[in-house]
């Protein structure tokens, strides 16, 4: 499992001053190639598409004068007349002619240039785009190399040709990509240290919480031991200009203790109660997560004191102080992403750890990305994308595998008895159901469904809900 770790580092070599401007430097060069490089994939990308275009409009075009060729070869044969069939030999000669041009037109300015092209693009690999133009560090060039090209990958993915998204531009607060082989690290007393590149060696602060303190020691320790492998990591500046080494690890699986077969958590996240737990095969388990009302109190806080601040600086005019004052803005806005950050953490904590208690095997979410759940509370006011990501991860260490579910009608389908029927959830608490007579609480009744589920899909096109709608 591969895991990421923020270790506070100070610099300790001798030449501490002019360690700190080579990295600060190095993050300056590194996002300039970062740019270069996704500019020179999409260029050559685009390039490649036009040649492949302009070859099958070239193709089309020689398959009709073929065929025509040939339409006058059986007419000839058919011809009852001399006079008719010299015509006709005229006719094919014409042809002849010109599809002989046409294919000399393979080889014009026009056609040279887009194989020149094509050529160069395939000859100048992304690593040697960068090497002409910035003078980096070897490892630099191969981690960024890799970088961009899987960036590039997941654009076209996520619909960079289509207009869905634009091309990525890399900004200037953008970590600094390094080698995990160039990062050696070291213990001397109780103190530990990172050996890096030119010499440079990194102290790790590891705070004042005791906590915190004792979970990044145990994890170095482990480095040590050899039980963790450090991966490609990155180094960044924080807010207060602090170093920060972002260590990425790959950790082996656990030995954990045997899961019960079949087992599934259900999470329903909900307007009243954020996440809501039950288990497909044990109708008793259940456990309500938090409290919308505290969570929406201290968010919609933010957003009223963001929007006003908003507000009060529309009157604000050009200049330095201006500069200062949306400053304020950016401290708002990193709040609130950080408030929301920490309770997905909570959350998703939760969720795994019912799922721990109860040895479940599988943890079911809601994919929840479709139009009938976007008026939801809970998709408005915060990440579902973080929190679904945070399950993943947390729920990986356990061994516990995440799988979305269809979220359609789940709220208003029996638990119980599987019926459906309109006006089941008589309110946002309560579920009754006209068939069985089964009453529950709707967010654990959901929950339940959710559990219970096998309508697995991993796009909202593959809902239910969104493919009744394409047929009316």
């Amino acid at each position: 499992m591969i895991t990421a770790r923020k270790i506070q580092v100070t610099i300790v070599s001798n030449n501490r001053d002019e360690d700190y401007r080579f990295i600060r430097n190095e993050m300056r060069e590194q996002n300039k190639a970062l740019n270069v490089g996704m500019n020179h994939l999409y260029f050559n990308y685009i390039a490649r598409q036009k040649l492949r275009l302009a070859d099958l409009a070239y193709q089309e075009k020689e398959s009709k004068l073929v065929s025509q060729i040939d339409k006058i070869y059986d007419d000839i044969k058919k011809a009852k007349t001399d006079e008719k069939r010299e015509q006709l030999k005229e006719k094919l000669e014409k042809q002849k002619k010109k599809l002989e041009k046409m294919r000399k037109q393979k080889n014009n300015d026009l056609f040279q240039q887009y194989q020149q092209i094509i050529g160069t693009s395939e000859q100048t690999s992304v690593r040697d785009a960068i090497s002409e133009q910035f003078n980096l560090m070897s490892d630099t060039k191969d981690r960024l190399s890799q970088k961009v090209t899987q960036d590039f990958k997941n654009d076209i993915k996520a619909g960079l040709l289509t207009g869905e998204r634009v091309l990525r531009t890399y900004k200037k607060d953008n970590p600094l990509y390094i080698r995990g082989r160039s990062l050696n690290l070291c213990k001397e007393e109780d103190t530990f240290y990172f050996k890096w590149i030119k010499g440079i060696v990194f102290q790790c602060v590891l705070g004042i919480k005791g906590q915190n303190k004792t979970e990044l020691y145990k994890t170095l320790e482990r480095v040590l031991d050899g039980n963790y492998k450090i991966c490609d990591s990155a180094l960044q500046f924080n807010k207060n200009n602090k170093l920060i080494l972002i260590l990425t690890l790959d950790i082996p699986d656990a030995v954990r203790e045997s899961k019960i077969e079949g087992r599934v958590v259900g999470v329903d996240l909900g307007l009243k109660i954020p996440a809501y737990c039950s288990l497909n095969d044990d109708k008793y388990p259940r456990l309500a997560i938090g409290d919308i009302k505290d969570f929406l109190k201290v968010r919609t806080s933010l957003q009223r004191q963001y929007r006003s601040l908003q507000r009060a600086l529309k009157s604000s005019k050009g200049g330095k102080g201006r500069y200062k004052k949306l400053k304020a803005l950016d401290r708002f806005r990193e709040k609130e992403k950080n408030y929301v950050t920490t309770y997905n953490h909570f959350l998703s904590r939760e969720i795994v750890k019912f799922a721990r208690k109860y040895r479940a095997e599988q943890i079911n979410l809601e994919l929840l990305s479709m139009a009938e759940s976007t008026n939801k509370s809970v998709l408005r006011n915060w990440s579902y994308y973080q929190l679904q990501q945070f399950i993943e991860y947390k729920a990986a260490r356990e061994g516990i595998k995440v799988k979305y579910v269809d979220p359609y009608r789940t709220s208003k389908t029996c638990s119980e008895c599987g019926h459906f029927e309109e006006g089941q959830r008589t309110d946002q608490a309560h579920f009754t159901c006209k068939q069985c007579g089964f009453e529950a609480n709707a967010d654990y009744n959901a929950a339940r469904n959710v559990a219970k589920s096998t309508k697995f899909i991993t796009t909202k096109e593959q809902s239910e809900y969104y493919q009744k709608d394409s047929v009316s």
